[in-house]
This record gives structure tokens, sequence and C-alpha cells, in this order.
């Protein structure tokens, strides 16, 4: 009789658990489906708390979360899929962005920083272990796959931004001889322009500015405006970028006035 009730109780259990796996891999897909990024977020973590061992569902409400700038957020997650999957390359990559984005970021709020720098006459600060974790993530990525350029390229900035320019030099050449992807192509020769600017070589850094505007002109890499204080690296050289954003600022401003030509009433005249 003992044996029956422990088998029973050991055929229910594992029962129990089925179901509870099918019903994390339910809400994974329902995940996967909606067009809402708060309901994708949801979904995943609904699919997590009924498996906690799920690494795609982890990975997927990571990149949610990067997304949404919750860096932290972000950088549990993929801590959670590496335990998972120690070999997991994307979670290494993505790990070490968070960690580089948390303190320093890109785009418009780094330029808005280093026009404080600029402006407060002072140096741009250590970046200390935010930037040192980003730096050993896209290490570790690069050990577990050599050809990722990506990786390469962002680690150049890193290695910009702390200082160490000889290995900031080194990793950019390796992504030009890599040739993978545009973007991280375009990536290195921002960051080579950057440097040589540094440097005092003016025409090497303008050479390979255009050669990075030439294969993303959207990048986050140089900023909106033609503002030397901002960055030096770009005060000589007119780029593809600006001219796109005047661009859609010309477009949204008549979009602007048709609104409201369209909406105020008409101004009465005073008897």
């Amino acid at each position: 009789m003992k044996k029956i009730n422990i088998a029973t109780l050991v055929y229910l259990c594992l029962a129990v658990s089925a179901a509870w796996g099918q019903d994390a891999i339910e809400f994974y897909n329902r995940g996967l489906n909606s067009s809402l990024a708060y309901k994708k977020i949801e979904c995943f973590t609904k699919a997590i708390q009924l498996n906690p061992n799920l690494a795609e569902a982890y990975e997927k409400r990571a990149i949610h979360y990067y997304l949404q700038c919750q860096f932290d957020k972000a950088v549990r997650d993929y801590t959670k899929v590496i335990e998972l999957k120690p070999n997991a390359v994307k979670a290494y990559l993505m790990r070490g962005l968070a960690y580089f984005k948390k303190d320093y970021g890109e785009g418009y709020s780094t330029e808005i920083k280093n026009l404080a720098f600029h402006l407060g006459k002072q140096k741009v600060p250590e970046f200390n272990k935010s930037l040192e974790m980003a730096i050993d993530n896209f290490s570790h990525a690069i050990d577990l796959d050599p050809q990722l350029a990506s990786a390469y390229s962002y680690r150049a900035k890193a290695y910009r931004i702390k200082g160490m320019l000889e290995e900031a030099v080194r990793d950019s050449n390796m992504v030009i001889q890599l040739q993978k992807d545009q973007q991280s192509t375009a990536r290195a020769y921002a960051t080579l322009a950057k440097i040589y600017r540094k440097l005092g070589q003016d025409e090497l850094s303008d050479a390979n500015f255009r050669k990075s505007v030439e294969l993303d002109p959207y990048s986050p890499d140089y900023p909106p405006l033609h503002v030397p204080l901002i960055d030096p690296c770009i005060s000589d050289t007119p780029t593809l970028k600006i001219i796109s954003r005047l661009g859609l600022v010309g477009i949204i401003i008549l979009a602007f006035v048709v609104i409201f030509k369209l909406t105020l009433p008409a101004p009465q005249k005073k008897d």
C-alpha cells in the first residue's frame, strides 16, 4: 500500500510540474504574440514565476527592460540567462551594453553630459565600475565568439572613454577587418575619428568620420547639432545626419502649423 501511495504522489507531482511547465510556455508565447511592451513584460514575468528556469523568458523580458532604459533590471535578467546558459553570447553582449548605457549612454544624453563637462572645463570622469563591467562582458562575448564584430566595436567605445586609446584602436581595426555588419563598422570608424581628433590628427579624423557617416548616417555616435563644444570630433565636418534631422524638424514644424490653422478659430473683428 505504501508503495502505491508513493507512486501516486510521484505521479501527481510530475503531472503538476508538467502543467506548470505548459502554462509557462503558454504565457511565454502570449508575450511573443503581444504587440504592447508592458503586456509582453507581464507575460514573460508570469512565465518566469511558473518556470524559474525558462531562460528564454528572462532574455525576452531583458530586452524590453533594456529598450525602456531600465538597465538594472536588464542586467539582472541577463545575469539569470547566463546562469542558465553559460555560453549565451548575446546575453553577455547585451549585459555589457546595459552596464555601459547605465552610466554613460549615447546620443542626446551623452552630448548634454559632454557639453556640461566642456563648459565646466572638466575632464570626462571615469565611469569606474559600470564601465569595467561593460568591458568585462564584451570580452566574455568575444571569448565565446571571436568573430563578433559588435562586441569589438562596443568594447572599443568603452576603451576610448576609459582613455585606453591603444586598445580602442586595436578593437576598431579588428571590426573594420571583420566587415561583419555596417553598424558595427560605422561605430568603429566613429571611435577612430574621435581618437584621432584627440591626438590632433585632423585629416585621419575627418576621413574616418566620413566613412562612419557613409555607412550609418543615423548613428547615435555623433550628435544632432553642428556644435563644436558638444563634440570637437565633428566641428569641421557636415554630416548626412544633420541634414536629415533638419528635414525632420521642418516636417514637424509644418505639421504643427497645419494643425493649428485647422483647429484654432479665426480671430473675430471687433465692432
